[in-house]
């Protein structure tokens, strides 16, 4: 099956999760060098801990080296068509998650395993893994994963259940704000509650007149026959 040519909307998706998942990956790693420092704290047999030490450091730079080929292959532009793309983005993550489910690389491996999942329709397996990911991950992690979610579920035309997420989402503050905004709008509109869809599609141009998402939520308000509102000066709100 070819590449499929990927829609604006979705471009600025992705953008929004890479950009996160690229903060979780820094913020996991520091946290483990603060476990292990915790850890020699409280360990008496220093050297014990100083083989336990450069054991762990091993094995997380391992588990980092093998969750990079599942994120290089998620996005690999060498391969022949998308169906290879996520069949070699399963495979590589599966063995992420053989080797190193505990640690913090295994959280990020169970979310690119869902996208390979999702990729060669076995959405069901998907929304399994990004549950896992949502119920153990920190609340980046959770945030990356709660708004994919959210994705699958419009997509797939589960438009009340991206709508329930989305608001957890929005109550919670664990992702882009005018991300969450926009997207709730779409699944409001999609679920036929247009004058829910107005509130947060507003919400997007009045406070996040610099969001990406902007000019989509404006075109939502003329979908739906009304006038978007003035926007705020840029920069007024953190989009």
């Amino acid at each position: 099956m070819p590449r499929a040519r990927m829609t604006r909307h979705e471009l600025k998706a992705r953008d929004e999760i890479t950009t996160k998942l690229e903060s979780f990956t820094e913020i996991a790693m520091d946290r483990k060098k603060e476990i292990l420092i915790i850890g020699g704290v409280v360990v008496a047999l220093i050297l014990a801990y100083v083989g336990w030490s450069a054991y762990s450091n091993r094995r997380s730079t391992e588990a980092q080296n093998q969750l990079a080929l599942a994120i290089t292959a998620y996005a690999d532009p060498t391969l022949p068509s998308d169906k290879a793309r996520y069949e070699k983005t399963v495979a590589e993550a599966q063995k992420t998650l053989d080797s190193y489910q505990s640690l913090p690389a295994g959280i990020i491996a169970r979310f690119y395993l869902a996208l390979g999942q999702e990729g060669l329709g076995e959405t069901t397996s998907a929304v399994e893994s990004l549950q896992d990911v949502i119920d153990r991950g920190d609340a980046t992690t959770k945030g990356v994963a709660q708004f994919t979610l959210a994705g699958i579920y419009q997509k797939h035309g589960d438009a009340q259940k991206a709508v329930d997420t989305l608001k957890q989402l929005s109550d919670s503050g664990g992702y882009t704000p005018s991300a969450v905004a926009y997207e709730l709008g779409k699944a409001l509109e999609a679920n036929k509650q247009p004058d829910q869809a107005k509130t947060y599609y507003e919400k997007v141009v009045k406070e996040y007149a610099d969001s990406p998402f902007r000019s989509d939520a404006e075109a939502g308000l003329r979908r739906m026959g009304f006038t978007p509102p003035v926007a705020a000066p840029a920069s007024a709100n953190p989009s």
